[in-house]
């Protein structure tokens, strides 16, 4: 089979003897050596362009500055998997990508459409509870018995982060939130034992210290 683009092409050396059926084996005629090289060069545009079809398999790893004009299978690239910037990427069209790892780096002057915070849904607490916020921005949790709330993961110490917490019922049980929070006027809300509280938690010293606020009471 006449190798016709990059994709077909083998990792073990000895196995690729064409391409695009022009014959490099031991043994190739010294014209084919140009030939050869002329298909070479084509199929890397062809690769570069798109047009030959070939995929580029997860993760993506740019290590420097990158400008995409257009990401395209036809006008739209889809990455499944990871795609992870280490400095800067400029895309002036369209891509549709899975994940995007900015491993703390910038992103600027994005322009954002239907976009969501991500969410992770708690269950029932009692006793020790978490919120991560590697995990997730907003939290969902229903208080079933007294406890003992941890934050983890803030942002780096100078900028600013924080999390949504929606709690139910949580002024049945008592609730023990860190020592590292502050509260307007310097106590914890009263919460509501039969309903919903959204309470928001800000940092911008790394979680030495949290400011916390009601931001709906027995929101309903």
């Amino acid at each position: 089979m006449p190798r016709d683009s990059i994709g077909q092409y083998s990792t073990t050396p000895g196995d690729n003897t064409d391409i695009g059926g022009i014959n490099i084996a031991e043994g190739m005629l010294p014209s084919d050596v140009n030939n050869a090289m002329r298909e070479l060069l084509s199929q890397l545009k062809e690769f570069q362009t798109g047009a030959g079809g070939d995929t580029i398999s997860p993760p993506v790893l740019i290590a420097t500055t990158a400008t995409v004009g257009t990401l395209k299978a036809t006008s739209t690239a889809t990455f499944d998997s990871a795609v992870v910037m280490s400095s800067t990427v400029s895309v002036a069209n369209t891509a549709t990508v899975g994940v995007v790892q900015m491993a703390d780096n910038n992103l600027i002057r994005p322009k954002l459409l239907d976009y969501a915070v991500k969410g992770s849904a708690l269950g029932n607490t009692s006793t020790l509870a978490t919120f991560n916020m590697e995990t997730a921005n907003f939290f969902s949790a229903t208080s079933t018995g007294a406890t003992t709330w941890a934050f983890s993961n803030p942002v780096a110490s100078g900028d600013f982060g924080g999390f949504v917490a929606e709690l139910t019922n949580g002024g049945a049980y008592t609730q023990n939130w860190p020592a590292a929070v502050d509260w307007p006027g310097g106590a914890a809300p009263a919460l509501t034992a039969s309903g919903k509280d959204i309470l928001v938690f800000v940092t911008r010293d790394a979680g030495t210290t949290w400011h916390g606020m009601a931001a709906s009471i027995d929101s309903k």
